[in-house]
């Protein structure tokens, strides 16, 4: 089978491997559709660690083609997407249902082979916990492909408690930014502010539903917020893109007891300059949310379902052999979302 190989930053190729069997409790996928996320752009740029010699990719969807002894969850011929973590489901985190904390957690695309291959061997802790998620017969192989970053994005606006009605401001208008726009517009979310530097990327997030963009070289986000919500202030702020002014940014655009949500990663060595007293006397919650524990995943797929504009999302298709290619094209930050088709 046909693999895409990380043997350290900026080195990647495409293998020829053997396609894997699977053994008890493992499960065999055809994959059918991988995207790639920023964090995998991440691992290229040396910003996030992977093992050498790992599959990279983490976002994927596929057909079983293979079942080992005792797997009863799912069968052959079952289209699923996959949660790539791997979790032990015994530690502390585990049994109150954040498998994304795990304290023995590995994924798939990081510590174990992933997504960007023409074969998916799901270990058997991924099975069992149900990591393996049945789609519609109706949902297309690349909106499946998107259950991961849905999934992680639904967990980010559920820890901020956005609610129908609510009021948001979303700071980084890539396919993040831009998911966390649709699932925010499918709960209800009245005012959705983006910001984004890239006229390009605005012009999409109003398509999709933005109540107002800005953009931050031209105007000022906190003026124009404060504008829109008689000068209150938005109820959380999404941290989409991996930049300490942007947090800032966002630490000024909220209202008392807001929420601020660190979602995209920074650069390791980072240092984020903060007046304690804003927290202090706002009462502001400042989080960050990383992945996303298994229910998040479970719904994400059914949202999926009533989401089709999330195809739009995808402009950019790549085989696996040019797999090297979606990489370059991410970095030179062209268009969105970058998808593998199989």
């Amino acid at each position: 089978m046909k693999a895409c190989i990380f043997h350290g930053p900026g080195n990647l190729t495409v293998e020829e491997l053997p396609t894997p069997t699977p053994g008890p409790g493992e499960v065999l996928i055809q994959a059918q559709a991988a995207s790639l996320c920023f964090s995998d752009i991440r691992v290229y740029k040396g910003e996030k660690a992977a093992n050498p010699g790992v599959v990279i990719g983490h976002e994927a969807a596929g057909v079983v083609v293979q079942v080992g002894r005792g797997v009863t969850k799912v069968r052959e011929g079952d289209v699923v997407a996959v949660c790539p973590v791997v979790a032990c489901g015994r530690c502390y985190f585990c049994v109150r249902g954040k498998q994304n904390r795990c304290v023995n957690r590995w994924t798939l695309g990081y510590q174990g082979n992933g997504a960007l291959a023409e074969y998916i061997l799901a270990p058997e802790p991924l099975v069992s916990q149900g990591h393996l998620l049945k789609t519609p017969p109706t949902m297309p192989a690349d909106l499946a492909a998107m259950v991961e970053p849905f999934a992680c994005a639904l967990y980010s606006l559920e820890v901020c408690r956005v609610q129908h009605g609510g009021t948001l401001a979303i700071i980084g208008s890539g396919p993040m930014g831009l998911i966390h726009l649709l699932i925010a517009r499918a709960i209800g979310c009245a005012t959705i502010v983006i910001s984004d530097p890239m006229e390009e990327r605005l012009a999409i997030a109003q398509e999709l539903g933005a109540t107002t963009t800005v953009n931050p070289t031209r105007n000022d986000l906190q003026k124009t917020v404060l504008e829109l919500t008689d000068g209150l202030g938005v109820d959380a702020a999404i941290i989409s893109v991996g930049n300490v002014a942007a947090i800032q940014a966002g630490l000024r655009v909220v209202r008392k007891q807001g929420f601020v949500n660190i979602f995209g990663g920074l650069p390791p060595g980072s240092v984020l300059p903060l007046d304690p007293n804003l927290v202090h006397y706002d009462e502001l919650f400042l989080t960050g949310t990383q992945n996303a524990p298994t229910d998040q995943y479970a719904r994400a797929v059914l949202m999926l379902a009533s989401i089709p504009q999330a195809r739009r999302l995808i402009t950019h298709r790549f085989s696996i052999a040019d797999a090297p290619k979606a990489f370059e094209s991410r970095m030179a930050m062209n268009g969105l979302k970058a998808m593998i088709d199989f």
